[in-house]
């Protein structure tokens, strides 16, 4: 409690928990803030008019902030768009920690050829960008029509198709843990070979503490700390990734990506007044900057916190 509260003092660390703790109660409070119109079929996307209308629509008592093209309540999309964030941010960084960390440190305590033959392979999958990869695993893996229902194919499903739809996983969603994982691994590496001599890991060898032990209860603990910052700053990064991958046309779910979309043909305005529309726009613009910049931050509190240099401060 102590070192939050020290961590809390700074007024970049405390902004950063406010506005987190507040999107936090947007996401857990959607069904208050914007409720259903049919409670037994949820959806992000809420049509307040007649769909074939694509001209957007200022905000009303109908829709505080406006209508998207088509008629979409861009409020209703942003409240719920908002538990899609975290649950796709907190997802795709925590696993792709999760597999980085695992990875890392397996490879830097056990050294030798294969410390070498994993970093390898790490740093191989490093220069494939990530665009590159979720590309690769929508086409090659997963296989087309990923947003098609499987009972419209007339062809057998792939067991990785099997798997997307059964646990409703999009390709980017996929793609993006499959290769953002790499950072983790090299940053606990480099962690674990520095501290796998030190003093507290010699004495807990000493009592016969197995490697896994050593590992889970002496190593990762203290080699995880630059990790943590990549995670916290990463949940922010994905969100916005996937944002814009849902932009160029892969289906990756994310309903504020979904609002530019939609409402992209609208940003310049008309002649002499380029803000015309801004509701079709600047919502999901400022949604995403907002998360993005709140995890950003928490994730440069956190590096403060957990640097010896600057931690007393």
């Amino acid at each position: 409690m102590r070192d939050f509260a020290r961590f809390a003092r700074r007024p970049l660390n405390a902004t950063a928990l406010l506005l987190l703790a507040l999107m936090l109660l947007v996401a857990l409070l959607a069904p208050v803030l914007a409720p259903q119109p049919d409670p037994a079929n949820p959806s992000a996307f809420k049509l307040v008019g007649v769909m074939s209308d694509e001209v957007p629509r200022p905000p009303s008592e109908t829709s505080p902030l406006g209508t998207a093209p088509g008629q979409l309540d861009i409020y209703h999309t942003l409240v719920w768009g908002m538990r899609t964030a975290f649950i796709f941010g907190l997802t795709v960084a925590g696993l792709a920690a999760l597999i980085g960390i695992s990875v890392g440190a397996v490879s830097g305590y056990m050294g030798g050829w294969l410390n070498g033959l994993l970093m390898r392979g790490t740093d191989a999958l490093m220069s494939l960008p990530v665009f590159a990869g979720v590309w690769l695993i929508e086409v090659l893996v997963l296989g087309p029509g990923m947003e098609t229902a499987p009972v419209a194919f007339d062809f057998p499903l792939t067991p990785f198709q099997r798997a997307a739809f059964a646990f409703d996983l999009s390709p980017v969603l996929v793609g993006l843990i499959l290769f953002m994982w790499m950072p983790y691994a090299r940053l606990t590496n480099a962690s674990v070979q520095l501290l796998k001599n030190a003093e507290f890991v010699t004495a807990a060898r000493s009592v016969g503490a197995g490697g896994l032990r050593i590992l889970a209860r002496h190593l990762v603990p203290n080699a995880i700390g630059p990790a943590l910052v990549l995670l916290a700053r990463d949940v922010g990064g994905v969100v916005v990734l996937g944002a814009a991958f849902t932009f160029v046309g892969m289906p990756g779910g994310a309903e504020w990506g979904t609002l530019l979309v939609v409402g992209r043909s609208w940003i310049l305005g008309t002649p002499g007044n380029p803000f015309a529309y801004w509701w079709a726009y600047v919502p999901a613009t400022v949604a995403l900057v907002l998360f993005s910049t709140t995890w950003n931050l928490l994730g440069d509190g956190l590096n403060s916190f957990l640097n010896p240099k600057t931690a007393r401060d």
